[in-house]
């Protein structure tokens, strides 16, 4: 049995269909992040799980206990809010310790608490000090001490990192990684950075207009994504998408490609068998960037490379990465490539593609083309 399921759970303000069935299920020690726009639903479920807004339909289970109509404060989940939330009048200390003040834990037993937690989080010598005292990051770790200090079954954070500059943020995520891997808690996380989600997530939840568009592991919901939102959402830059058309050619499907002067025939790979019922039917390529490289780069040994000579529309370095920008099926594509190389714009080079990684979507439904065997195995819930 799972440790939290969320089973077609519902929310509705008023006319307003908020929420539309959201099935989830993770495991005890799972880090479960919703990600999606703004707007998509994932703040309110949150709320839902931490018991602050009420559920119009469905179900929801907490190590198999119904906690629908449970008050929050006896549902055992801690919750570190985006505005952090501190007592400015209270220091470090109390803040960390209040909640366990409320439930008339001795002090001694509550000192210890704190100490131990204040500890893990590094801010021993901010026990001291009150809010106003304390930078961005140092507030953010105030909050989620008050939350650890508790060791309830499952941790909820809403947005924590919104508010800091992005070097930060950063440092920030690497320390909930580190703390997650350290205490094996059971953490949901919401936000609508794709990058956070892919960084820290066991799995991840992709939600648009109160619906779940995708559960996976990041490695899954990046490679293997759904339908076009969760290609273009997930990932930076974000997947290619270029407008294409499948033809037979030698008894097989492959998929040809508009350039500013001719035409790219790709080899089909993936889902060929779906694709021979696509025939002089348009659809649309999906290719991450790094699947787009030079010659030198490509991944010839496990890869299925095609290459072809394009013009060079764009050339942006990034220090890391060369990211070259050219033009196919009438929209520009982003190639990832050495450091270094030595392009300009107006130039023609070779471009190297793994048409390994090429996943293809239907363009009216924008759902993924999928053989049947893949889409059995595929659902909605879990693409590893």
């Amino acid at each position: 049995m799972s440790f939290l399921h969320i089973n077609n759970v519902h929310k509705r303000f008023g006319e307003t269909h908020v929420l539309k069935g959201i099935d989830i299920a993770i495991e005890q020690g799972d880090f479960l992040v919703l990600v999606g726009p703004s707007g998509c639903g994932k703040s309110t479920l949150l709320n839902m799980i931490a018991g602050l807004d009420s559920i119009s339909e469905g179900e929801l289970r907490l190590d198999g206990r119904c906690i629908n109509d449970v008050h929050p404060s006896r549902r055992d989940i801690a919750m570190v809010f985006q505005s952090y939330a501190l007592y400015p009048s209270m220091t470090v200390a109390g803040n960390i310790g209040f909640g366990l003040e409320m439930r008339k834990v001795p002090r001694k037993q509550r000192r210890e608490a704190v100490d131990r937690v204040a500890k893990l989080l590094q801010i021993e010598n901010l026990l001291d000090r009150k809010p106003g005292q304390l930078s961005g990051g140092q507030r953010q770790r105030v909050a989620m001490g008050r939350a650890l200090v508790r060791d309830p079954q499952l941790f909820l954070f809403d947005e924590p990192l919104s508010n800091l500059d992005a070097k930060l943020r950063v440092d920030m995520r690497t320390e909930i990684k580190q703390l997650h891997q350290r205490l094996g808690t059971t953490i949901v996380y919401v936000t609508h950075d794709q990058i956070e989600a892919m960084t820290l997530a066991s799995r991840i939840a992709v939600m648009r207009g109160g619906e779940l568009q995708q559960l996976g592991t990041p490695q899954a919901v990046y490679d293997d994504p759904n339908n076009l939102f969760v290609a273009g959402f997930m990932g930076s830059p974000s997947m290619n998408l270029v407008k294409a058309r499948i033809v037979e050619q030698g008894g097989l499907p492959v998929a040809q490609v508009a350039t500013d002067d001719s035409t790219l025939t790709l080899p089909v790979v993936r889902d060929r068998d779906a694709l021979r019922d696509w025939c002089d039917r348009d659809v649309i390529l999906g290719l991450r960037p790094e699947a787009i490289t030079d010659p030198a780069s490509a991944n010839h040994g496990e890869g299925n490379i095609h290459e072809a000579e394009l013009p060079v529309a764009l050339v942006e370095p990034t220090g890391a990465d060369l990211y070259v920008v050219t033009t196919l099926g009438g929209t520009h594509v982003n190639a990832r490539m050495r450091p270094g190389t030595p392009l300009r714009s107006g130039e023609r080079t070779r471009f190297a593609f793994d048409v390994s990684r090429m996943v293809v979507f239907d363009p009216e439904s924008e759902q993924r083309i999928r053989d049947e065997r893949t889409a059995e195995t595929t659902p909605l819930e879990e693409t590893a």
